[in-house]
């Protein structure tokens, strides 16, 4: 790597953060974000020195999916992607490093001590809400995933009837959503520092969702196993955003969490389909007669 990519790569992280800090509404997250621009544009700063190319551009697009991701995902995910590359920049900046003279070691070395300590400290101290809570989350995904795939999986081969299934999921899957956010609650009551009513909302509203994501193919479409294929493609999904999400988050394997989720979720099912086949045959002779 020559000291143009190191330059391009710092001006495009002082820029993101630039464009942030600009509409970010919180006093003490602007700060985080006004230390992390000096941080960049200090840096970038020196790579230009010695680059040979003009100062790099960064287009209208990307500034705009950045924003957007910190208005959906939150500050905390967004800062923590954008600094997803610095495993490979420490890895350029030190095989860098042995190629300077002596004069220039100490700051190149002040760079490296930017992108692994000072940038991560920073980062961390942003507290967010959503991320407080995101146990509560993984609580409510999971338990709907795994439950709720389960049951959907057994109606399915026990009724064979796409609308049976969509409103016995349904109430299925609201009532389970209220006895999870109940839960959530009365355990959140017995852990200090903890906030009983946002704990049971979030756990309630991520199992709502999921119910509503995995009943909607039941809903829509007649045919009872093209809506079970269409679930399943559901079930892929929100297993690989959420697992992306918390991969970035806690800095986390991302193939190790998709698969322990799809793993539960799988499994589940499987017993489900035998338990709906078993049902099916039981119930099948009794309503012949």
């Amino acid at each position: 790597m020559t000291p143009e990519h190191f330059a391009r790569d710092e001006y495009r992280d002082y820029v993101t953060y630039r464009e942030l800090a600009k509409t970010e509404t919180v006093p003490e997250f602007k700060r985080i974000l006004e230390a992390l621009i000096e941080h960049e544009l200090e840096d970038y700063r020196f790579w230009l020195h010695y680059s040979s190319a003009k100062a790099p551009r960064i287009s209208a697009l990307e500034i705009w999916c950045l924003k957007a991701m910190r208005r959906v995902l939150g500050l905390t995910f967004t800062a923590k992607f954008l600094e997803g590359h610095e495993r490979d920049a420490i890895r350029k900046y030190t095989a860098f490093l042995n190629t300077v003279d002596k004069a220039l070691k100490p700051r190149v070395q002040e760079i490296i001590d930017h992108e692994t300590h000072h940038e991560k400290e920073l980062i961390s101290q942003i507290k967010e809400e959503r991320v407080k809570f995101l146990g509560s989350v993984v609580l409510g995904i999971n338990d709907g995933l795994i439950e709720l795939t389960g049951a959907l999986v057994g109606l399915s081969f026990a009724l064979r009837d796409h609308t049976m299934v969509a409103l016995l999921g349904a109430v299925t899957g609201i009532a389970a959503s209220l006895s999870m956010a109940a839960s959530a609650y009365m355990q959140a009551r017995h852990e200090e520092g903890r906030d009983p009513a946002k704990a049971a909302v979030y756990t309630g509203v991520a199992y709502a969702v999921v119910v509503a994501a995995l009943v909607l193919p039941f809903a829509l479409i007649p045919n009872t196993f093209a809506a079970l294929a269409v679930m399943g493609g559901m079930i892929l999904l929100m297993i690989a955003g959420f697992s992306f999400y918390s991969s970035v988050l806690f800095e986390r394997r991302f193939t190790r969490q998709a698969g322990e989720m799809l793993l539960f979720s799988v499994g589940v099912a499987g017993v489900a389909f035998l338990l709906g086949s078993l049902a099916r045959s039981v119930l099948s002779p009794l309503s012949a007669k």
